[in-house]
């Protein structure tokens, strides 16, 4: 039984053939049949379902609709059934039938039966919410409707048909970050501003957002500067953790925060990274940015400098040699200032670089040294003269100084950078004898002709040893007695007046003491004997023999004339 055309019809035609071979012909031949026409009587149903979306995530609301067709020429009853995926929920009372609600109504459990006449169309709609995620992330769904119908002899007949499939596929929902810095260049001692954008992409609510950014070595992060949609949070820190919360759907987040570029690394670039924490579907999840990497512009300028002599006397000559180089591929314009320690000067006319004397320039008031290319390396030179033994400061024996370049370079982006850097110490051990003399009387007041004892200690608090001699031992008019104690040696004659006492040499740090007796005289009622004791002193020093003087406090005799 088949119908005549590919179309629905409601007749049926049937017809009979017969093959068969007579004895006369050896061809196959045919007799056909009359045709018998049946009348086709019942409903004829077509079932199509389809969602409301293909593509879905948690929480999102579905709405399904069932579409029922009758071609048929006879009215059914139709029972429509809907097994719901264990991933979705159904909301109450969202059931229509041709825009009608059905309260209560289910299609899991069944729809109320409905008469469908031919020709008729119905459709029933209802909504459904995923709950969670099934594990191919895909739902599957199908409608069944049975119906039954009566002939127009009386007899009850029941079918069903089934729906298309209709495939609705699930994706979490994945938030979206990306990192950016203000600019690409940077420096030691820059302040670069970070911006990281947070965006849902997705249909559903991100909960319990976080972003982390681990600060690579290097960089260090300004306290106070996290600032999320142009609003400051001073407690949070980009490595400890910035919290956003909810990120709703098809929203974004800015977040900003600054950091500074603390120490010269060995690489040239600085790279960072955030990373995006969340909950979905009850799960933490997480996204990292892409990575934001920094070229570290860092000329690397040295500077050295050595002195010559090391070991040096009073008013002598040194020679002091600064060597700087440039060892970066970037070229620096770089000014020169040594600024000479209390008491040395430089000589006029000896600086000079590279060979070349530079007449008028002064280390002091600094000098220009041009353009220092890359990879280039510049020799400084020039002369000082140290102090005399009046300017020399008994705490201190080590003459130190540094020398300071100061340097400028332009990064790529035009901003011009200035950066100052030190020399090492170039020290000189300053080696000369510091003769310091003190003397005691006693007693301060005598008669004409009496005796006064001269307490004396002479010090070497220098660096080097000298030979010593006392001067102006006696005041005016006295006449020598003799030594009174210490262990130092004279070799005076009897009944003569010494002029001079020779102390030998005397080591740094150490003393010589000595006591000796004078007998004073006097020419009025009382006269007053005031004077001090004269240390003169030499020593040799490169093969060159070296003098000085340096004078005791003041005494004062008070001398009282004898009455007859």
């Amino acid at each position: 039984m088949s119908s005549n055309s590919d179309s629905w019809s409601h007749w049926l035609q049937n017809q009979s053939l017969v093959r068969f071979n007579s004895g006369t012909a050896e061809q196959e031949q045919v007799a056909y049949s009359n045709t018998v026409v049946t009348p086709w009587v019942g409903p004829r149903l077509e079932v199509h379902k389809q969602c409301s979306s293909t593509v879905a995530t948690l929480g999102q609301s579905l709405i399904y609709l069932i579409e029922i067709v009758n071609s048929g020429n006879r009215t059914a009853t139709v029972y429509v059934t809907d097994q719901l995926s264990a991933e979705t929920a159904l909301l109450p009372n969202s059931v229509l039938r041709d825009g009608i609600p059905l309260p209560g109504s289910s299609p899991e459990q069944g729809l109320p039966p409905s008469e469908i006449a031919p020709g008729a169309r119905l459709r029933f709609h209802f909504q459904v919410m995923i709950i969670r995620f099934p594990e191919s992330l895909k739902l599957l769904n199908q409608a069944l409707v049975r119906y039954e119908f009566v002939t127009s002899e009386g007899r009850a007949y029941r079918g069903e048909e089934r729906s298309n499939t209709v495939e609705v596929s699930l994706v979490s929902p994945r938030l979206e970050i990306a990192l950016q810095a203000d600019r690409v260049q940077t420096f030691p001692g820059d302040i670069v501003t970070y911006n990281i954008i947070v965006r849902n992409p997705g249909f559903v609510t991100a909960t319990d957002a976080q972003v982390m950014v681990v600060l690579p070595p290097g960089i260090q992060f300004i306290p106070g500067s996290v600032v999320v949609n142009d609003m400051f949070v001073p407690q949070m820190t980009p490595d400890s953790g910035i919290l956003i919360g909810d990120v709703l759907p098809e929203r974004s987040i800015q977040i900003q925060y600054r950091a500074q570029v603390i120490a010269v690394l060995d690489t040239e670039g600085i790279t960072s990274q955030a990373n995006l924490s969340y909950l979905s579907s009850g799960q933490r999840e997480t996204v990292s940015s892409n990575a934001v990497t920094l070229e570290v512009i860092q000329p690397r300028i040295s500077i050295s400098k050595t002195v010559t002599p090391e070991l040096a006397t009073v008013e002598e000559t040194v020679c002091y040699d600064i060597t700087v180089a440039n060892e970066s591929r970037y070229a620096v314009d770089a000014t020169m200032l040594d600024v000479l320690p209390k008491g040395v000067r430089f000589v006029e006319g000896s600086l000079g670089w590279n060979g070349v004397k530079r007449p008028g320039a002064n280390p002091t008031q600094g000098f220009n040294l041009g353009t220092l290319t890359a990879r280039s390396t510049m020799h400084i030179q020039f002369e000082a003269q140290l102090m005399g033994i009046d300017q020399v400061n008994p705490q201190q024996f080590e003459i130190v100084n540094q020398a300071r370049l100061l340097y400028t370079f332009r990064l790529p982006d035009s901003r011009n950078v200035q950066r100052i850097v030190m020399s090492n110490d170039a020290s000189i051990q300053l080696k000369v004898p510091i003769i310091t003399v003190y003397v005691e009387v006693s007693p301060t007041l005598v008669e004409a002709g009496g005796e006064v004892v001269f307490h004396v200690r002479v010090t070497n608090i220098g660096t080097w040893p000298a030979r010593v001699q006392l001067t102006d031992i006696l005041p005016p008019g006295a006449r020598w007695v003799g030594r009174a104690q210490g262990e130092l040696q004279l070799n005076i004659s009897e009944y003569s007046t010494p002029r001079n006492l020779h102390l030998g040499d005397l080591e740094p740090g150490k003393e010589k003491e000595l006591s000796y007796v004078v007998q004073i005289t006097s020419d009025g009622d009382i006269t007053k004997q005031q004077g001090s004791l004269t240390a003169n002193y030499s020593y040799e020093w490169r093969g060159q023999r070296r003098i000085g003087q340096s004078f005791s406090n003041e005494y004062t005799i008070l001398v009282e004339e004898t009455d007859e």
